[in-house]
């Protein structure tokens, strides 16, 4: 059974992989130079964004400044890595914005400690919140609030299941 479960979980993230990749790379995997995070408004609430309107997410299994997605997961989730200076737009603190150094060495854009990261799912439209409340990789993946807490919210756009996991963020 668990084979099964881990030849299913692998099926899905390549298949949003491929997805993406028809995109024309359009999920950023990489902002390279400075990174400028921003907030968004939608029926989920106040939510961060990067520069470009696209979501970003926390992962409820993470550890403050720890991020336990690698491998297949950060196919899906890919790490919100920036190579530069951060900026702050309003209604963001910049005293929440950091940096923590994965273990390929990129450094990943943290906001309240938490590890922030993008959805394959939302493809290349900013706005998209596709990966709200879903379930995978053995966490629950959430928009974060500009206060650094997780937006749980069932009556998102992501379609997923949000199975009422409030967790520790």
């Amino acid at each position: 059974m668990q084979t099964v479960r881990r030849t299913t979980l692998l099926a899905i993230a390549l298949l949003v992989t491929l997805v993406a990749a028809g995109c024309g790379g359009a999920i950023p995997s990489s902002q390279g130079g400075s990174a400028t995070v921003k907030v968004a408004q939608s029926k989920l609430g106040r939510f961060l964004v990067d520069e470009q309107g696209h979501t970003l997410y926390l992962f409820q299994k993470d550890e403050s400044k720890k991020s336990y997605c690698n491998g297949a997961c950060a196919s899906v989730w890919p790490p919100a890595e920036i190579d530069g200076t951060l900026a702050a737009a309003a209604g963001v603190s910049r005293t929440r914005l950091g940096t923590i150094v994965r273990g390929d060495g990129d450094r990943q854009l943290t906001y309240a400690g938490h590890p922030l990261y993008y959805y394959a799912g939302d493809a290349s439209k900013p706005d998209e919140t596709y990966g709200e409340g879903i379930d995978q990789f053995g966490g629950g993946w959430y928009v974060v609030s500009p206060g650094g807490k997780l937006v749980e919210n069932g009556h998102g756009k992501s379609g997923g299941s949000n199975n009422g996991g409030g967790g520790g963020y």
